[in-house]
């Protein structure tokens, strides 16, 4: 058995970590073996959106049904908001209206993936029409990656600091999390998610995809999942909820991954009134000045962190924890940090700043994990206990972790 610094070495040698100016620390994580993460990060500084000091751009995608949309939206979304948002202020200098700047970046996400399923139409405009031969055409020629990045979806988290380091813009599209911390005159930090969750379990959302849909229409929400499949109401991509179900019958229902299985299910029976996915992300504006003296720190995570908090496929399978994920993290992060209400969570021991190399995702995922508890996180580590399912033994999501603080 592992000594316990043995097990965490193993386990940061495990992790893909990063660390950027400014002390922002991230982490991805995916132990399960031929298992490829679909989570992503872009953590990026903006040296000419308008006349003043650089913005700050940090990102979390979620990626599901394939990772071809995190990738593509990780590696393009950034400069279309950049150069569209410089666009934008070019007249303005350095003063713009808060209000004006967030319903900009929603209009340009619903934009960009607007433009995903535009390429999908423009490549194959009547799905009907397709015979056998077409079809295959399409599935496995030079155009294919159009198809998989517009079938597979990601969720989507941002935060957006001005150069003044007076504004933040927070956007939440699916599940994934932006947490704000500040320390209220006390060693423990207050915590708060600044967006809500677009899945089924959230009644606002459930509601939503409800009343968006004829009452005739018995599957639209089926065992708590849009269309009996996904849990997520929001998502970048997802065009087999997008678009009417031919689509689905002809193209997307018939991609397949490297081992053969079917990267997307066939929907279309229950496709009636697409789009049951939307990009409509919540953006939020949070006036900075107002917290310059708190010490501020934002973490954005995908939601492998909730999973892990509420233990349902690790070490809590029979009595998940219920505790709101953004107050545990405050208290990882607070200094004395809480053992006995996070020993209370976890029912593990948990230690702060055991990570040598100081990245503070990566303490953080570690004391989610396992801890002190040397057993524990051998075991997340170990290819015979892990399941790629979540039925048995023990299940970990794609976990993504920025740590950011706000040096204002």
């Amino acid at each position: 058995m592992m000594s316990i610094d043995e097990a965490r070495a193993a386990f940061s040698r495990s992790c893909h970590v990063s660390t950027f100016h400014g002390g922002i620390h991230a982490v991805t994580f995916q132990p399960t073996p031929d298992r490829e993460t679909e989570d992503r990060y872009v953590v990026e500084e903006w040296e000419d959106v308008d006349q003043g000091p650089s913005w700050l751009f940090l990102a979390v995608l979620d990626g599901h049904a394939g990772s071809e949309a995190a990738e593509y939206s990780e590696k393009y979304l950034p400069t279309f908001l950049r150069n569209a948002l410089r666009s934008k202020l070019a007249s303005s200098g350095t003063r713009y209206d808060p209000a004006e700047v967030s319903a900009f970046l929603r209009s340009q996400i619903e934009e960009f993936d607007r433009q995903i399923g535009a390429a999908v139409i423009d490549l194959c405009p009547d799905p009907h029409e397709l015979d056998h031969n077409s079809a295959s055409s399409l599935l496995n020629g030079s155009d294919s990656h159009i198809l998989r990045r517009a079938s597979s979806g990601t969720t989507l988290s941002i935060a957006l600091v001005d150069g003044r380091k007076e504004n933040l813009w927070i956007v939440g599209l699916g599940d994934s999390s932006v947490v704000l911390l500040t320390n209220e005159k006390g060693s423990a930090l207050t915590a708060r998610r600044l967006t809500p969750l677009h899945n089924t379990s959230t009644p606002s959302e459930y509601a939503r995809v409800k009343l968006s849909h004829p009452t005739s229409e018995r599957n639209v929400l089926k065992d708590q999942r849009v269309l009996g499949v996904l849990s997520i109401t929001r998502a970048i991509g997802d065009f087999s909820y997008k678009l009417p179900a031919t689509y689905s019958v002809n193209l997307f229902s018939k991609l397949r991954s490297e081992h053969g299985d079917p990267l997307v299910p066939n929907i279309s029976k229950d496709n009636l009134s697409p789009p049951y996915i939307i990009a409509t992300s919540d953006v939020r504006h949070i006036d900075l000045t107002t917290v310059r003296d708190k010490e501020p720190i934002l973490l954005l995570y995908t939601d492998g962190v909730d999973n892990i908090i509420e233990g349902r496929f690790l070490f809590r399978k029979e009595n998940p924890s219920k505790t709101d994920p953004a107050a545990v993290l405050g208290a990882l992060l607070s200094d004395p940090i809480d053992k006995t209400f996070l020993e209370g969570v976890f029912e593990h021991e948990v230690e702060s700043k055991w990570n040598e190399d100081g990245n503070r995702a990566v303490e953080i995922l570690g004391n989610m994990l396992g801890g002190r508890d040397a057993v524990r996180m051998e075991q997340i580590m170990t290819p015979a206990l892990l399941s790629t399912t979540g039925e048995s033994d023990l299940y970990i999501d794609d976990t993504t972790i920025i740590f950011c603080p706000l040096t204002l």
